[in-house]
């Protein structure tokens, strides 16, 4: 008898179709691992087609999520044997793949996927992509509507729309002159999987800012641009944490977070915590955004800031983590550190340090630390 190696495609796609019915079929194509996935891609063309399908990369997330709450996937960059190359590497699976024409010392990306997807910009030739870590995929994305010459300051992030289903990747960014309100624009861009309209565009409320949040804005690129942090991606929102330093204010804001709606594509924002934002950070914990602050070398602690109510501005002290005595020197030393997921229903947290490490921290006494 003839291995199904041997057979043609013909006789693999019937073999493969004949054995359970369909709904059946599914039901074990949704409990099998990636690496699986990827292999049973090979089957026939109708596995490839279901397999590499939108529909059912949510519908596989989704049952992941439910049956084993994932611990964060981190992703960095690192230099590659190959000239003007760039290694694409995670905190679980090692090298993951190699981005050709790609500098690594200047390009940044979300550490954190969204939904599967991570976004990558190469400062150099102001190129963006689009990752798929569970896939390998890569895409580029088209130029954005006003070029890196033109630009002076920018940050980009990337959320989904629940309301449509679709990834929406944003670019706020200002022209050559900051003091010109009318230069500090918004686009986005939603990848469609066909092609068509596949462009960056103004934002649905306008591609201009109104010029109540151009302040804001300037100020959140700014402190983008200096701590080198990405937006965080939390209810339906890209966060952008300000920089209150910047000379562009006459008297010290009452707005410490600016957000951008994934829905109908407005600005709002929101005040902080009763402290000085110097040394904190945004981080997505648990589905809710948080704001981190690093008292390490003020007292060893760390404190953990979850918001309540983003239209009051209310937050909440969840976690007062003493490292000193509860972290080892991975979490102790390095200059930055910084806050980049949390699992097992927040019993755990993960970090990023300047090292290029992770780093992660057990709460089993944390009602002792708050």
């Amino acid at each position: 008898m003839a291995c199904a190696a041997n057979r043609s495609p013909r006789q693999r796609e019937d073999m493969a179709n004949a054995v359970l019915p369909d709904e059946m079929l599914m039901e074990v194509l949704l409990r099998l691992p990636v690496k699986s996935i990827l292999r049973f891609r090979a089957v026939c063309r109708s596995w490839a087609a279901l397999l590499s399908s939108e529909e059912f990369c949510g519908l596989h997330m989704a049952n992941k999520a439910e049956r084993e709450p994932p611990e964060p996937l981190l992703l960095y960059l690192s230099s590659t044997q190959i000239s003007a190359s760039t290694g694409l590497r995670s905190s679980n699976d090692g090298l993951l793949l190699t981005l050709k024409g790609v500098r690594g010392d200047f390009a940044g990306m979300t550490p954190v996927p969204c939904r599967g997807l991570t976004l990558l910009h190469d400062a150099l030739s102001g190129r963006y992509y689009l990752l798929n870590a569970a896939t390998r995929a890569v895409a580029q994305l088209p130029p954005p509507c006003q070029s890196a010459e033109n630009t002076l300051l920018s940050t980009t992030g990337l959320g989904f729309d629940a309301t449509t289903g679709r990834y929406k990747v944003v670019r706020l960014f200002s022209g050559q002159r900051l003091d010109d309100k009318d230069g500090i624009k918004r686009e986005v861009y939603s990848p469609s999987g066909s092609g068509a309209d596949d462009r960056w565009r103004p934002a649905a409320a306008g591609g201009a800012l109104p010029s109540a949040f151009c302040e804001l804005a300037v100020a959140a690129m700014f402190r983008a641009l200096r701590c080198k942090l990405t937006p965080v991606f939390a209810d339906g929102f890209l966060h952008w944490l300000i920089d209150p330093a910047v000379s562009c204010f006459a008297t010290r804001p009452e707005a410490a977070v600016l957000s951008f709606s994934l829905a109908d594509e407005t600005f709002s924002w929101f005040g902080s915590p009763p402290f000085d934002l110097e040394g904190a950070h945004l981080a997505e914990l648990d589905g809710s955004l948080c704001m981190v602050r690093d008292l390490r070398r003020d007292c060893g602690l760390l404190e953990i800031w979850r918001v309540k109510d983003y239209y009051a501005g209310d937050w909440s002290l969840e976690h007062r983590i003493d490292l000193a005595r509860h972290a080892g020197k991975d979490l102790v030393d390095p200059q930055n550190i910084r806050v980049v997921g949390s699992c097992r229903a927040g019993k755990r947290l993960i970090f990023a340090t300047s090292r290029c490490k992770t780093a992660t921290l057990y709460l089993r006494s944390l009602d002792a630390w708050a």
